[in-house]
């Protein structure tokens, strides 16, 4: 069961703010830092999941479709 959400207060840039509504194509405020946490945290875990991958690998992938 999920945790219910705690009320925050931030000084945010309101022209940032805007720029990342825009950008992400939310509404409310409230939506865009949800959104803009989600994405920073995939990136994350993309990024760490991608460098597990190079480190098993030594840096060496191989692409089946590429000529010999």
């Amino acid at each position: 069961m999920r945790k219910p959400d705690k009320r925050k207060s931030y000084e945010i840039d309101e022209a940032t703010m805007k720029q990342a509504q825009k950008v992400l194509g939310t509404k409310t405020e409230a939506e865009t830092i949800h959104k803009a946490l989600e994405l920073v945290t995939n990136e994350v875990r993309l990024t760490q999941a991608l460098k597990h991958l190079l480190d098993k690998g030594k840096g060496h992938l191989h692409d089946p479709t590429s000529s010999r």
